[in-house]
């Protein structure tokens, strides 16, 4: 009886020896790193600063594959259609793993089943900021602004799915202050609007917008991060101002769905690696203006949960309808 039973369970422990024999060897040939965004912008640019210390960790090369297109899907749908053997990372953020799925009906890609999580990079913090000769310093000194002054205060965003617009509608909704609502295709074209005095207020980026802001041709109302700036210590953050939405951007980075655990733990210690080298994080993250927060798969996994629950429910309470 021993005889007839030995085979089966040699193979049977042979079976489960594959994907960990296969975990053991990993890498062994180049890691494609999809960026869902065009070369040049902040998003690939920070995905360009781990080419360096990922490929010496893994002596393997790390080789960037921009897939360009409706606002991420495009690179995302390439990320999900994979292989799930660890040589395809995938760069994702807030936008496409968290706000896509909330605000469109159809998506060739599921945020929860097609991705796992590797690790979260950090925050691409903004500000609420204003053109300099608003005459107002303050959000309650704008919010009385726009009272007095109702649909005169231009707020400029990106379209009904930005951020800057969930903030503007959520002001409206739970202050009254009737701002005029201006989109723009593109920031830079905002941006230009709000130097130029043609728009009055918008939510952007730190990193784009802190040149002006020293140059004293903007100022900030508030701003995303959890602490208050260094060099801008007087500026409170959203949540001090009493905005507690999920609406803060972040920057990760996910495999395909069913890609074997000892793999994932590998490539979250790299990246948690050189995330931790000072030299990477002033000349990578600082100058990027990222907040770093990283922590293991589970961790990850557990905020984009909440945040998810959070943006559901903010999609409701504003009124806005998926497409």
């Amino acid at each position: 009886m021993t005889k007839l039973f030995r085979i089966p369970v040699v193979l049977l422990a042979g079976t489960f020896a594959l994907p960990l024999a296969s975990a053991q060897s990993y890498p062994s040939k180049p890691i494609r790193m999809v960026v869902p965004a065009a070369p040049g912008i902040m998003q690939d640019t920070l995905s360009r600063g781990f080419v360096e210390p990922l490929t010496k960790g893994f002596g393997q090369p790390i080789i960037v594959d921009n897939r360009i297109g409706a606002d991420g899907v495009i690179g995302m749908e390439a990320c999900a259609k994979a292989p799930p053997d660890g040589y395809t990372l995938c760069n994702t953020m807030s936008g496409a793993i968290i706000w896509n799925p909330a605000l469109r009906l159809k998506l060739p890609y599921d945020a929860v089943r097609d991705f796992a999580p590797v690790v979260q990079v950090g925050f691409f913090d903004s500000a609420l900021v204003a053109q300099s000769a608003l005459p107002a310093d303050s959000l309650q000194q704008l919010i009385d602004l726009v009272k007095a002054r109702p649909d005169k205060v231009n707020w400029a965003t990106f379209g009904v799915n930005s951020t800057g617009y969930m903030y503007m509608e959520w002001l409206r909704r739970s202050s009254g202050a009737r701002f005029y609502h201006v989109p723009y295709k593109t920031p830079p074209q905002g941006l230009q609007a709000l130097v130029a005095g043609e728009s009055h207020v918008a939510v952007y980026g730190l990193s784009s917008i802190a040149s002006l802001v020293k140059a004293g041709k903007l100022k900030l109302l508030g701003v995303t991060s959890a602490r208050r700036q260094d060099w801008l210590p007087d500026v409170p953050t959203f949540e001090e101002l009493g905005i507690k939405l999920p609406l803060r951007t972040w920057f990760g980075y996910h495999f395909p769905a069913s890609t074997p655990r000892e793999i994932v733990l590998r490539m979250n210690a790299e990246i948690r690696k050189a995330m931790a080298d000072p030299g990477f994080r002033q000349s990578v993250l600082g100058r990027q203006m990222i907040t770093p927060n990283d922590g293991t798969p589970e961790e990850f996994d557990a905020y984009i949960r909440v945040q998810r629950k959070g943006v559901t429910e903010l999609v409701k309470f504003l009124g806005l309808k998926p497409e």
